[in-house]
């Protein structure tokens, strides 16, 4: 049962309740409260009002274990929030202004043809990025199927409002994500360019592509 304590001084009314927990976390959290100087009860009190908005807000408790694990790796790349529009903007500017330059007659014929081998460099640089970010992120989930668990628990806090995986086979998994309203054919273009080169770092391909509007559908293959 709980006791009920009145807090002195203070507005909110505490109880005081005995909850069972596993030993390695309250040994943990323990060693925790003591190494900042706190209390077990305020950082104990502290983590269930955390967990407490996030089951409000709709949220699983180990959601955020997940995002936090995606953060940390995330992190060592110097990622920083930015509208997808602004992204989607810049980069289907530089394209469309590069094409253009590519397919003018008025254009020297040495110049186009630079300019058609910077739009294939815009791919590779989303496809190596790609590959680093799938190096890094190795490190925290070795598992493909694992790590697109995680982000199909959290894509609320992501880009997309929806993503769905399937396992069509032992060595064949089907990613659908539903990405934010008013994505460019070059936007998914770009997208696309870093999943390939993302996914070989879990020994997978891109079998099938389709992209239409915001919607996107890949195929990943394990490679034999």
């Amino acid at each position: 049962m709980a006791r009920e304590d009145q807090g002195q001084g203070s507005e909110e009314t505490y109880s005081r309740t005995t909850i069972m927990v596993p030993k390695s976390i309250a040994a943990e959290l323990s060693r925790i409260a003591k190494t900042r100087g706190r209390t077990l009860f305020h950082v104990a009190g502290e983590g269930l009002r955390l967990t407490t908005e996030l089951i409000k807000d709709g949220f699983e408790p180990t959601d955020l274990i997940y995002f936090w694990r995606l953060y940390k790796i995330l992190s060592s790349m110097d990622v920083i929030p930015m509208p997808m529009k602004l992204l989607e903007e810049v980069f289907t500017h530089v394209v469309t202004e590069l094409t253009k330059f590519a397919s003018s007659d008025k254009i020297p014929a040495d110049l186009r043809e630079e300019a058609s081998k910077a739009i294939d460099e815009l791919w590779n640089i989303y496809e190596r990025y790609g590959h680093q970010s799938g190096e890094l992120l190795k490190m925290e989930f070795e598992n493909l199927e694992e790590l697109l668990e995680a982000i199909s628990r959290i894509s609320r806090l992501l880009a997309v409002r929806h993503i769905e995986v399937k396992k069509l086979s032992p060595n064949t998994i089907e990613l659908m994500a539903i990405g934010p309203s008013g994505a460019t054919d070059v936007g998914n273009k770009a997208l696309l360019a870093f999943i390939r080169g993302f996914v070989t770092q879990y020994g997978y391909e891109v079998t099938s592509e389709e992209a239409r509007a915001n919607v996107l559908r890949v195929v990943l293959q394990r490679r034999a």
